[in-house]
């Protein structure tokens, strides 16, 4: 018995040594070598290929090219072993749900989608899941579900597009495929894409994505900030407009931001209508359209002034579908921030990020990298 904690730090100590190691082999880009991550470890060489021996049973890491000689024997490089091991990638709309097949380094292999045969049917959620896995024959490491709502570890806390509370989707999903399934907000997964893929990883942003509903994401030093009770940045419910003709929400509330400033909304559409299926640009182009996307502007500005002065970030980053209501959009945005500037804080930048269209299934599945292996695309 009094072994006990001595073997549960060196358990401890040895998984830490793994991730490591094995970010320093996905952050090689094929160039680390085992002598090179024993110099940036400080572990001992015997440690070191007795952590790689592990990761590339376990079918995470591949051994690659003789690297350049510098005067001895050339080393053997290492990679992340993209063959053995796939991750998954479910996004969850009350009109659609898709999914795909990443490569461990992000690659998109493979995608699929299902109309739902009701918003928020779990099982089309596991058909999804199934239909993926069925496509190959690599072994699943893990399954990132992104999702409109309060994602807090295997329950969905609640999401109101979806009619969801406090339902437990990892335990609804289980038995769909033999991995690890991780939840993560839509917000913090496109905040989580975007972050990654700019040169400017570390920057404090807040992070808004526009579709059929409004989340937020607040990103503090390069990380998602969860807060209390994993509610940080669910600011659609919060109500913007009053009066009993302010627009009634599908929470029950009136006068929601989602209500005024959602793309469905801006556009005119029924709540829960699949973006997918309408050319965006065409429909914001329309002269009602335009006053809709004009008018909400000036909402959506007012309030990111105050969201913007209370956590004191420079930038404001736009996702989900509101990239394709073009450059109107965000500059009604600029002409609002600049019309009220707010004294004594930063003023706030705003730009679309391109994460959320070019590349949709890339946060959730670095979500589940991280939470399985504690690491990430991030450079």
């Amino acid at each position: 018995m009094t072994d006990e904690p001595g073997k549960a730090t060196q358990a401890a100590v040895r998984e830490r040594n793994l991730t490591t190691a094995l970010q320093l082999v996905l952050s090689g880009n094929g160039t680390a070598t085992r002598a090179s991550i024993a110099r940036r470890t400080g572990l001992t060489s015997a440690t070191v290929s007795s952590l790689l021996g592990g990761l590339i049973a376990d079918g995470l890491v591949a051994e690659g090219e003789r690297a350049e000689s510098t005067g001895g024997k050339r080393a053997t490089t290492l990679r992340v072993d993209t063959e053995r091991q796939v991750l998954l990638s479910v996004l969850v709309q009350p009109g659609l749900v898709r999914g795909a097949v990443l490569s461990m380094l992000g690659e998109e292999l493979h995608r699929t989608s299902l109309r739902p045969s009701s918003p928020g049917s779990v099982d089309d959620v596991r058909t999804v899941i199934r239909r993926l896995a069925a496509t190959t024959g690599a072994r699943i490491a893990a399954v990132g579900v992104q999702v409109p709502g309060i994602a807090d570890g295997s329950l969905i806390r609640e999401s109101v597009q979806l009619g969801w509370r406090d339902l437990d989707l990892v335990r609804e999903l289980s038995g769909a495929v033999d991995a690890p399934i991780h939840l993560v907000n839509d917000a913090d997964a496109e905040a989580i894409a975007d972050t990654s893929a700019d040169d400017g990883f570390g920057a404090n942003r807040l992070f808004v994505s526009l579709s059929t509903g409004v989340g937020a994401a607040v990103i503090v030093d390069g990380m998602v900030v969860a807060g209390a009770a994993h509610r940080a940045g669910e600011i659609g419910h919060v109500p913007v407009l009053f009066g009993d003709d302010a627009p009634l929400c599908a929470c029950g509330n009136r006068g929601c931001l989602e209500e005024v400033v959602s793309v469905t909304s801006l556009l005119g559409l029924p709540h829960g209508a699949d973006l997918e299926a309408v050319d965006i640009a065409a429909l914001a182009a329309a002269p009602e359209a335009r006053e809709r996307i004009a008018s909400g502007a000036r909402v959506l500005a007012r309030a990111l002034l105050l969201v913007g002065a209370a956590l004191d970030v420079p930038t404001v980053v736009l996702g989900g579908a509101s990239a394709e209501l073009g450059p109107e959009f965000i500059g009604h945005l600029r002409a609002e921030a600049a019309r009220h500037p707010v004294r004594a804080a930063m003023p706030l930048s705003f730009r679309y990020t391109r994460s959320a269209i070019d590349q949709p299934f890339r946060g959730a599945a670095q979500h589940a990298l991280h939470s399985t292996f504690g690491v990430t695309w991030a450079r």
